[in-house]
């Protein structure tokens, strides 16, 4: 499920914006319900990503683990989701209260900042494990 690498980030740009953007705020609880979406589909990301894993390995002569990068990686992608989840709660519950809401902001920009990159090097991963070998053969 490939969804989660363009929306994860979408998302996490979504509560960093609405977390640096005070007049952005009244969509904090939007945005948190997108982020509590999220983790549903990072968690689905990573159980079709390992059944899938498991059948190709199974069928490798090697016994090598197909992907082992991307699937490594992969696997900690729900962690991010739940704690991007939890920024954009921060964001939400700390309207109303000013003196919080630079806390709310440095979270919500570290966290998104984190996501994006970690999804970036799980869709990397996962590239470079697909097409990685037919990239090489043509640069001869």
């Amino acid at each position: 499920m490939h969804a989660v690498v363009v929306l994860l980030p979408l998302t996490a740009l979504a509560v960093i914006a609405v977390a640096l953007r005070p007049a952005w705020r009244p969509a904090a609880a939007p945005v948190a319900a997108l982020a509590a979406l999220m983790v549903v589909v990072a968690f689905v990301a990573r159980q079709s990503g390992s059944t899938l894993q498991a059948r190709l390995s199974r069928l490798m002569a090697n016994g090598a683990t197909v992907a082992a990068d991307h699937g490594r990686l992969g696997s900690l992608l729900p962690l991010f989701a739940a704690a991007l989840f939890l920024a954009a709660l921060l964001v939400r519950l700390v309207r109303s209260r000013p003196a919080l809401n630079v806390v709310a902001v440095v979270v919500a920009v570290v966290v998104g900042l984190a996501t994006v990159g970690w999804t970036v090097m799980v869709g990397d991963t996962g590239a470079r494990a697909v097409w990685g070998s037919t990239i090489s053969s043509t640069s001869k």
